[in-house]
């Protein structure tokens, strides 16, 4: 069992906050973007999305690094956290942390992108199925959780380019040198995998979007509107 959790502690813990730089930065974005210039909903959903997802890539990619490397070398996954990082610079340099930073970036921006912008669409089709029953427009935590559930089963589109990211950070691909840019790790992979490397645990990629998601898009929408209106 101890295998299914070897790098929680304590680079999978850090990670529980990576939803903060993402709900922040859409949310100053999506101000600004509102009060500041005359850009409709459909094109300020979207560039909200990518900007709060980008944050997220230069938030997150140092402890995904972590943790992959945890996962691979159980040594390592023994280490405490300035000794993971030590052990980490002496071996593959400081730098490594950032291994895979363009294709992590560009994961979260369009993955970010889609969630927000399809949970959007769904909780729009929500409102008006409310309007023609003569409700008003406020939608239940449950139907906002359902919104963030389908945007998150959406985002899964993006898996290819996780699987990247995640070759890109295994540490026996530095110890044999090869390159760690975005397509070179692609030729990699489908030159010992084929097209299926790129699909790989696609299944519980869905599972996992759709239920961070469903509670990211349903409690955070639901808090806001909450504070907005009281």
């Amino acid at each position: 069992m101890g295998a299914f959790y070897r790098g929680f502690l304590p680079w999978g813990v850090i990670q529980c906050v990576k939803g903060l730089p993402v709900l922040f930065v859409n949310s100053e974005v999506k101000y600004l973007l509102e009060s500041k210039t005359d850009l409709r909903t459909r094109y300020i959903e979207p560039l909200a999305g990518v900007s709060g997802g980008i944050a997220q890539g230069f938030f997150v990619c140092p402890t995904q690094k972590l943790k992959v490397v945890a996962v691979a070398d159980p040594k390592v996954a023994e280490l405490g956290f300035m000794k993971a990082v030590r052990h980490l610079g002496s071996t593959q340099g400081y730098w490594s942390l950032m291994d895979g930073i363009a294709a992590m970036c560009m994961r979260r921006g369009l993955d970010w992108c889609i969630r927000f912008t399809v949970s959007s669409e769904i909780k729009k089709w929500f409102v008006e199925r409310r309007r023609e029953n003569g409700q008003d427009d406020k939608l239940t935590l449950v139907e906002l959780m359902g919104c963030g559930m389908v945007g998150g089963a959406f985002s899964a589109i993006t898996h290819p380019i996780d699987c990247i990211i995640t070759n890109a950070q295994k540490p026996d691909g530095a110890e044999k040198g090869h390159k760690r840019d975005p397509i070179s790790v692609a030729r990699r992979i489908h030159a010992t995998a084929g097209w299926g490397g790129f699909s790989r645990g696609l299944g519980v990629k869905i599972v996992d979007n759709s239920y961070h998601t469903m509670w990211m898009y349903g409690i955070g929408t639901f808090v806001y509107q909450a504070v907005t209106n009281f």
